[in-house]
């Protein structure tokens, strides 16, 4: 496969860009404000897939919590690239950097309906530790998932 893309940390340049890719791939709508605050809260964790003629073609967004955890707050892959390891790379790049930085444990939400979503982070060494009724703003229910930093071997950059 023939990677269409390169992983880099997000700057504050990328904003455009990644509210883009998150607003045109997730359900819910994000806010600009909501990506700064992750850029300015760990800007060592957040990360863009951006195509080599530019355009940021996946995102992920995470917070720093206490305790040695962090929290894959947004992940959003372009569907002109999905399928071709963007989303695992993304989730590779947090993970180098959470080990680095002692980090120990990285959870994330997903809709208990999105089963695709489930199996992908499923096949990345996540595991469902709890149901949370009602946790999206339109009622849904979310699964919580966690994973070990070194939960999966990551590969090379």
């Amino acid at each position: 496969m023939i990677r269409t893309y390169y992983i880099r940390k997000a700057t504050a340049k990328d904003l455009d860009g990644i509210f883009a890719v998150i607003n045109l791939n997730l359900d819910d709508y994000f806010a600009p404000e909501a990506i700064g605050f992750f850029l300015s809260q760990w800007p060592e964790g957040q990360f863009v897939a951006e195509s080599f003629t530019g355009r940021i073609v996946g995102a992920l967004c995470a917070a720093k919590l206490g305790g040695n955890r962090a929290s894959v707050s947004l992940l959003a892959v372009d569907s002109s690239v999905r399928g071709h390891g963007a989303g695992s790379s993304l989730l590779d790049a947090l993970r180098r950097t959470c080990m680095m930085e002692g980090v120990s444990t990285i959870q994330l939400e997903v809709r208990t309906t999105n089963s695709a979503a489930i199996d992908f982070y499923r096949r990345r060494g996540f595991a469902i530790a709890e149901t949370l009724p009602h946790y999206y703003n339109d009622g849904g229910d979310g699964y919580r998932m966690v994973s070990a930093t070194y939960g999966r071997n990551i590969s090379p950059s």
